[in-house]
């Protein structure tokens, strides 16, 4: 090696180390949250977002809206779904390499969990729009759960996405009517993602932002949420408890959205980010939970999780003009 690549070398070096000092020595992480956004539909919501000055911005399922009626899966239709949404996200926020996790309109069967037969096929299409690198073990095995780490100075974060869909049994009752099942055989995550979820909890954390597509706490409605499967939503609690250090919980997929509070964990459900309800269902349908922190809200809206090296986290919910819908605070 002469002396000039010598020279180069070391110039390089000591620029990968600043930068890494750098990320490792931020004084906080913000992450936005949002989920249920149609890509036929106008996303001004953007505006506001872009004004939060993120570091992350996590979707929560409900991506695009690619499903058929029918529930049978177009491949075509899928990836002009896919297509028409690349258009539609800002630059800044494509830059961001966002995270994600999928639910039922952009896993392909609505309320639709392991029977579905396409699910592999669906599976490759979302990885490669979100640009998931070839090495991902998402590449390697099925379901599309995750976790990343990020560092604000000496505290760790560590974000866990779940797959909801891929192994989940049926569904008991009907539609908007779903059932508690009784049968301990039933799933959500499947045996496989659940060794891999009590193996990241194992991994040394200050704090861990655990994100479902479908609500986690919530109890009181007859849409798709863990209390359907109490054995597995007992199992998740208690794993969350052995932790023993904070945890949030963020979900979508309600076009609702509130702050919820069990004890000391609190989740985050935001929804949706361009396809609200009808006003005339919002003025006839007024949903409350006995866990839920003020109240429900039905428009446009986002979520944040911000965590300040002091140790402060505030959790946010705002609605598309980025006014303040509910808040807390609370430190590490």
């Amino acid at each position: 090696m002469n002396s000039r690549i010598k020279i180069l070398y070391l110039v390089l070096s000591l620029i990968l180390s600043s930068l890494s000092l750098a990320e490792d020595n931020i004084e906080s992480l913000k992450i936005g949250f949002g989920s249920c956004i149609d890509e036929a539909k106008p996303q001004p919501i953007w505006k506001a977002l872009e004004k939060e000055r993120l570091n992350d911005f996590f979707f929560m399922g409900d991506n695009i809206y690619g499903d058929m009626d029918s529930g049978v899966l177009s491949i075509s239709n899928m990836g002009s779904a896919y297509a028409k949404q690349a258009e539609n996200f800002p630059d800044w926020l494509q830059n961001l390499k966002p995270l994600a996790i999928w639910d039922d309109h952009d896993y392909g069967l609505n309320d639709g969990g392991q029977e579905y037969t396409l699910k592999k096929d669906s599976q490759k299409l979302f990885l490669d729009f979100w640009k998931i690198d070839k090495q991902d073990d998402r590449h390697k095995r099925e379901g599309v759960y995750f976790s990343e780490t990020r560092q604000i100075k000496d505290k760790k974060v560590l974000l866990i996405g779940l797959d909801t869909r891929y192994f989940r049994s049926p569904l008991e009752g009907e539609k908007r009517n779903y059932q508690s099942t009784s049968d301990v055989s039933k799933t959500i995550l499947g045996e496989q993602q659940w060794e891999w979820l009590e193996r990241i909890f194992r991994e040394s954390a200050d704090i861990i932002i655990l994100v479902s597509s479908i609500q986690i706490l919530a109890t009181n409605h007859g849409f798709e949420k863990w209390s359907n499967f109490p054995h597995e939503k007992e199992r998740l609690l208690s794993l969350i408890k052995q932790f023993k250090k904070p945890v949030i919980l963020a979900s979508g997929d309600r076009h609702k959205a509130g702050i919820y509070k069990q004890g000391n964990l609190y989740e985050l459900t935001s929804s949706s980010l361009n396809k609200p309800l009808p006003r005339w269902l919002v003025a006839v349908w007024n949903e409350t939970d006995p866990l839920l922190l003020g109240k429900m809200h039905y428009d446009m809206n986002y979520g944040l999780i911000s965590i300040h090296s002091s140790g402060t986290v505030n959790i946010d919910l705002k609605d598309d003009k980025g006014n303040v819908l509910e808040a807390l605070e609370f430190t590490l």
